[in-house]
């Protein structure tokens, strides 16, 4: 019974994503590429787009390094100047985000209104069970009910039942917002999984008790989760300045990002917003990421370096089981798990969604020897 649940579950994962967030036409020509991590996934995506008569190319591709993947890409795609339709790419990979100038150029030549990119990362099972339940509008008004309201705050207090309490204050004029919501604009690509907002915080301190699990651009097979052995982090001055807890393998991933030139730094103040994800998954993922919940990213940074002076390879997001945010002088929270709708319209960002990468632009490298596999420097 299990497996006939799970089955149905990842057919209605490939619906949400062809017709809520792709809305694909018969008209349209697909061309779904892979990593060889992401088989599984592109074979479940692959299947629906053939169930349904649609015209598919499908190709693989070597994560981060391909010297072959601009032809094989060309010969995917119909020619611009007599295909009349539009052209969906769908990329699938589950550690990394792959040649960005390449899909950009295909972009170009059709023209942002002919070409949507659908970059697909954590792709898995997973990925079609759990983070694809809400669809872009739902995300989008989720998104739009916080950020109406912290885009204006001078500050917000996290508490958590897990026994998270931190202090942060925000700063909107200086620090950009970043909203991930899965809406496909013209000239930007989607990324999945969506829900998300998240800052640079201007000051935070307090702890934080990571109960739910972690995500970090490094490449690891650990398990993720945190449920039953929370990490927690002291927080000082906008670094961490001391840990304990989590399972023996999640210490030694945290010390070594922690060890890095600006490991400890708080560089992202993450809000989970995607309530349709509803367990936190094994792996290191960006699902977990957008699961309901706070997440504090420490090493690299998500804003512009004239803004935020330093540079790191290493970025490390640990994440809450929900919380509850009091924002400037309020009595009441914000649950994150029952979050009301305003209703408002989504504001105008100047990063209105994370179109180039993943929260901080980096991909993802080998723990077992980091400073080759260039994720930690």
């Amino acid at each position: 019974m299990t497996d006939v649940k799970s089955s149905r579950d990842v057919r209605d994962g490939v619906d949400a994503l062809l017709d809520r967030y792709a809305g694909l036409s018969e008209r349209d020509h697909c061309v779904v590429v892979f990593s060889p991590d992401s088989r599984e996934a592109a074979a479940y995506l692959v299947a629906g787009l053939k169930q349904r008569g649609l015209s598919t190319q499908v190709i693989g591709m070597r994560p981060l390094v391909d010297y072959g993947f601009a032809a094989r890409l060309k010969a995917a795609v119909p020619d611009p100047a007599s295909f009349t339709g539009r052209l969906v790419i769908f990329t699938l990979e589950r550690d990394t985000m792959s040649h960005f100038a390449q899909l950009l150029h295909v972009m170009q030549q059709f023209g942002s209104d002919r070409c949507m990119v659908v970059r697909i990362i954590s792709a898995s099972r997973e990925f079609f069970e759990q983070a694809l339940n809400l669809g872009p509008e739902e995300l989008s008004a989720r998104n739009a009910a916080l950020l109406t309201r912290l885009t204006k705050a001078r500050s917000v207090r996290v508490r958590s039942k897990g026994g998270t309490d931190l202090r942060i204050r925000l700063d909107a004029e200086r620090y950009d917002w970043i909203s991930n919501r899965g809406v496909w604009r013209p000239g930007g690509f989607t990324i999945l999984p969506a829900g998300e907002i998240a800052t640079f915080p201007a000051g935070i301190e307090g702890r934080l008790v990571a109960d739910g699990a972690l995500n970090c651009n490094v490449i690891t097979r650990i398990d993720t989760r945190l449920g039953e052995r929370p990490l927690t982090v002291d927080i000082a001055d906008g670094r961490a300045t001391g840990f304990s807890g989590g399972s023996d393998e999640v210490r030694e991933l945290v010390e070594l990002c922690f060890k890095q030139p600006h490991g400890t730094r708080v560089g992202e103040l993450g809000f989970g917003t995607n309530s349709g994800i509803d367990l936190f998954i094994p792996a290191n993922s960006h699902i977990n990421e957008r699961r309901v919940g706070v997440h504090i990213g420490f090493g690299q940074h998500n804003q512009d370096r004239a803004v935020v002076g330093y540079e790191e390879k290493v970025h490390l997001d640990l994440i809450t089981d929900g919380a509850e945010l009091y924002i400037d002088d309020d009595t009441e929270p914000v649950d994150l798990a029952d979050l009301r709708l305003t209703g408002d319209e989504h504001p105008a960002l100047v990063r209105d969604e994370d179109i180039t990468g993943d929260c901080c632009g980096f991909g993802y490298g080998e723990l077992t020897d980091p400073v080759a596999a260039g994720a930690i420097g």
